[in-house]
């Protein structure tokens, strides 16, 4: 059992609760918006994706004007930023793809069917006061150290600053308050479900719309 991740769920779960419940949500604002980034991706599978689904229904029922779901054919689990579409770059966001590129993917397609496959179960759903997220661990931390080998085998602007640290697939974010978070709370508790899948690839993707509402494939390696 990952206890680091346990450990930090437990922490935005609690640190978030209270604000949830009173309804302090932030709006998102950036939804469907333009973004120039470059980022590394997990595809969840079709029974996680069906998972998602079902909940969003069940939520956009509780609450039809609030939520901004995230589409079925985005939905991913997010691995890590390359070119962070929220990220400060002297040479700006192209220019920064474009002077490691050629560089980044004749390293990264090296790595096809170097590292082992592992499963990820999504175990807690969280609400946050940003986003509903479904959280996932994996058992022995393997999602963290393949972030961190990549991170050396590759090179990353040393301007991305951002990094990973957990797991997780977004189910909905806010285009305005709730109606009642008390019922979305308990709804929540009520479908927390664990639900597991096997990360086989990792897909280098450029995203042209927030939250990766439209993006072009790169690249993408096999995993074992």
């Amino acid at each position: 059992m990952n206890q680091r991740l346990i450990t930090m769920y437990d922490g935005l779960a609690s640190s978030h609760h209270e604000k949830f419940l009173a309804n302090d949500i932030k709006v998102d604002d950036m939804w469907g918006k333009p973004i120039k980034g470059v980022t590394l991706q997990i595809d969840i599978s079709e029974e996680v994706r069906d998972a998602v689904c079902n909940l969003q229904d069940e939520l956009s029922k509780l609450e039809p004007e609030a939520l901004l779901l995230t589409p079925r054919p985005f939905q991913h689990v997010s691995f890590n930023q390359v070119v962070y579409w929220g990220g400060n770059y002297s040479l700006g966001y192209d220019q920064t793809w474009a002077v490691i590129e050629k560089d980044f993917l004749a390293k990264f397609q090296k790595l096809d069917h170097v590292f082992p496959s592992f499963i990820i179960s999504c175990v807690r759903l969280i609400p946050m006061t940003t986003a509903i997220i479904w959280s996932a661990i994996d058992e022995h931390d393997e999602m963290q150290e393949l972030r961190a080998t990549l991170k050396e085998a590759l090179p990353f602007p040393a301007e991305t600053t951002k990094e990973n640290t957990f797991i997780h697939t977004t189910i909905a974010r806010y285009k305005a308050k709730l109606r009642d978070p008390l019922r979305v709370y308990q709804l929540l508790e009520a479908n927390a479900h664990p639900l597991s899948m096997t990360v086989k690839e990792i897909i280098l993707r450029k995203e042209n719309q927030y939250p990766t509402l439209q993006s072009t494939e790169v690249s993408r390696i096999r995993l074992q």
